[in-house]
């Protein structure tokens, strides 16, 4: 329903502004079906594909031309340059918009050693909750399915209540829960997308090592 009445204000704001009735429109009940029937129409020309494995296969096996996106996997750096309090209150203000649901949202954060001390009390001051080993370890447990993908159940969901899913007690008001990380891949939860609001932390010794683990999140997924 949010999409649609998005379409519909902008569609109405568009017209205004002298577009062509009918240039922005929306599927009110999304399907498969519906989405197939959209792509193939005779009028599609172009179709950016957002979303899942499967949604940007079938653009491209649409025999139109396609434009595919995968996850967004955003990894944010915090260096010894950077404004902490600014820096910590911008990745909370995304990663908890939308309880994290927005793929461009940070997934991880790869901190200079330098600045490690200040950055973790920063996002502990915001609300942040840093898991214990033990802690990480249960939610980890849940975040994927046993095939490796996401698990929905997260999705969209408020640090407390990830948390409560995994057995883990934290504060209601907690804003983002946070877990050390040393590797990132397929098989490592923390580094991949969560959409919601956890993060990974990973720290780094300089800027060669903070790009190397940038890099290595990125093609992990």
């Amino acid at each position: 329903q949010c999409t649609c009445k998005t379409a519909k204000l902008l569609a109405q704001a568009a017209e205004q502004a002298g577009c062509p009735k009918g240039a922005i429109g929306c599927i009110s009940t999304p399907t498969m079906e519906a989405v197939q029937e959209l792509m193939h129409h005779k009028h599609t020309r172009l179709i950016l594909a957002t979303g899942g494995g499967a949604m940007v296969k079938a653009a491209y096996s649409s025999g139109k031309p396609a434009i595919g996106v995968g996850a967004g996997n955003t990894p944010a750096v915090i260096d010894e340059s950077a404004d902490i309090a600014l820096a910590v209150n911008s990745v909370i203000h995304s990663k908890t918009f939308d309880n994290g649901t927005i793929c461009a949202s940070e997934q991880s954060v790869i901190l200079e050693e330098c600045c490690e001390a200040r950055v973790k009390e920063e996002f502990r001051r915001q609300g942040a909750y840093f898991l214990n080993t033990q802690e990480a370890a249960k939610l980890a447990a849940i975040l994927l399915r046993p095939n490796g993908t996401m698990n929905p159940k997260v999705v969209g969901q408020t640090a407390h209540q990830v948390a409560a899913m995994a057995g883990v007690t934290v504060p209601p008001q907690t804003t983002v829960l946070i877990a050390h990380e040393t590797e990132a891949g397929p098989t490592r939860p923390y580094s991949r997308e969560k959409l919601c609001p956890i993060l990974a932390l990973f720290v780094e010794r300089d800027e060669d090592t903070i790009l190397r683990r940038a890099v290595e999140v990125l093609l992990g997924e």
